[in-house]
């Protein structure tokens, strides 16, 4: 009964300084840790992992517009644009077809040869009228004298540029359906690139009226529409556009007063000399 009282009191005794020893180690630790604390009271424990996004490509740019010699509107790059002066040998080598303002080219002298000029193709009363036989319609081959089509006339020249202007003669139909005006030019360009594959076909934008004229306002807005069908027509038929029209045309739209010869349409001769220049300046740069 004393031993085993004895052997309680010596593990009373090793549990009592084991739990002062594990209180002085936990108390050293604590005092250990408070002054590393106020030592370094601001440093984290552990660096946080960086927040840095990885690199990546900077966003594409828009795409620069770019162009070539000729292209001065966004419109298209059929439409010749501003150029240096071609100068006078560029005319030269032009064929001009078309209605009754085209035909008095020659009446005007503007062209190399005056009167007697024989750059100019028309039917002998100088009224063409484009439609869809208008690969069947003759004119006077100045060369011989003689009536052939447009095809056969360009088949024998070889014309280094043909110019073609039409769209007034038939004006209200092309406005009723402007289909008719697209495809009777497509079958009229094709037929030329058939007969002569280097000439390069120019269309001129249709010329406007004078205010004066018998309802100029509503002929007018046609106009304006069909000019804005002949860039999809050059290029669906690889043609070219040059923009005379707008040479001749006031600020409200209209053909001045002063460029015509009193009926609202036909324009003086000196008007002519003042569309070669525009075509000189607006030339056709391979």
């Amino acid at each position: 009964m004393n031993q085993f009282t004895k052997n309680q009191r010596k593990l009373l005794a090793y549990l009592i300084f084991t739990g002062v020893l594990l209180m002085a180690i936990c108390l050293i630790a604590a005092l250990t840790l408070g002054v590393i604390a106020l030592v370094r009271p601001d440093a984290p424990a552990e660096d946080p992992p960086s927040q840095e996004e990885p690199d990546t490509p900077p966003a594409n740019e828009p795409d620069t517009p770019t162009g070539k010699p000729g292209d001065d509107t966004p419109m298209s790059p059929r439409v010749l644009g501003p150029t240096a002066d071609a100068g006078m040998s560029y005319i030269d080598d032009m064929i001009f077809v078309g209605e009754s303002t085209t035909a008095h080219f020659r009446r005007s002298g503007a062209l190399t040869g005056g009167t007697l000029t024989k750059q100019v193709w028309s039917n002998e009363l100088n009224t063409m009228m484009l439609d869809l036989t208008i690969l069947q319609k003759p004119i006077i081959y100045p060369e011989t004298g003689t009536e052939m089509t447009i095809p056969t006339a360009v088949a024998l020249h070889k014309p280094k540029y043909i110019v073609l202007s039409f769209g007034v003669n038939g004006l209200s139909g092309f406005g009723k359906n402007e289909n008719l005006y697209k495809t009777a030019y497509g079958k009229l360009i094709s037929a030329i690139h058939e007969a002569s594959p280097d000439t390069v076909v120019l269309l001129q934008t249709v010329y406007p009226l004078s205010a004066c004229a018998d309802g100029a306002a509503d002929k007018n807005a046609i106009i304006r529409r069909l000019n804005g069908l002949l860039p999809d027509i050059a290029q669906t038929y690889d043609a070219y556009v040059v923009d005379t029209a707008s040479a001749i045309t006031d600020a409200d739209g209209y053909l001045p007063d002063s460029m015509h010869n009193g009926d609202g349409m036909h324009l003086k001769n000196e008007v002519y000399v003042e569309l070669v220049k525009y075509l000189r300046t607006h030339a056709y740069i391979k």
